[in-house]
């Protein structure tokens, strides 16, 4: 009889320490979703280029394919201003241009490296004898 009781009791103390276990872990999860918005980072695409803007520090980040197209690469990391920061219409012109400029020219650069140059029409065209 007295056995049985000593069994009851530590079924009875390991249950009620999986249960606070299980309390702590569970928290631990609820505690880690609230510290990293899901909304932390904004992606977008221009010509073959993704654009990473992080809404937390205001990094862009351009990022383009490997060869393989397996890992993207990291060119290019830029601060950005301020959200609050009201820009003049030239600043917005200018941070524009600039990262159009960056697109196209991470694109002849991936061309180039795949070999497909920029070649004159003339030369593309068969020769006749």
């Amino acid at each position: 009889m007295m056995e049985s009781l000593k069994n009851v009791i530590v079924a009875g103390v390991i249950a009620l320490a999986l249960i606070i276990c299980a309390l702590i872990i569970k928290s631990g999860i609820e505690n880690a979703r609230r510290m990293s918005p899901p909304e932390a980072f904004t992606l977008y695409g221009y010509e073959g280029v993704l654009y990473r803007l992080n809404n937390v520090s205001g990094r862009l980040d351009a990022l383009v394919p490997s060869n393989e197209a397996a890992v993207l690469l990291p060119v290019l990391q830029v601060q950005l201003p301020r959200p609050d920061v009201k820009l003049s219409d030239e600043e917005k012109t200018s941070l524009t241009a600039n990262i159009k400029t960056l697109a196209q020219y991470i694109q002849g650069e991936r061309n180039r490296s795949l070999g497909i140059g920029n070649e004159p029409q003339s030369s593309k065209s068969p020769k006749q004898s």
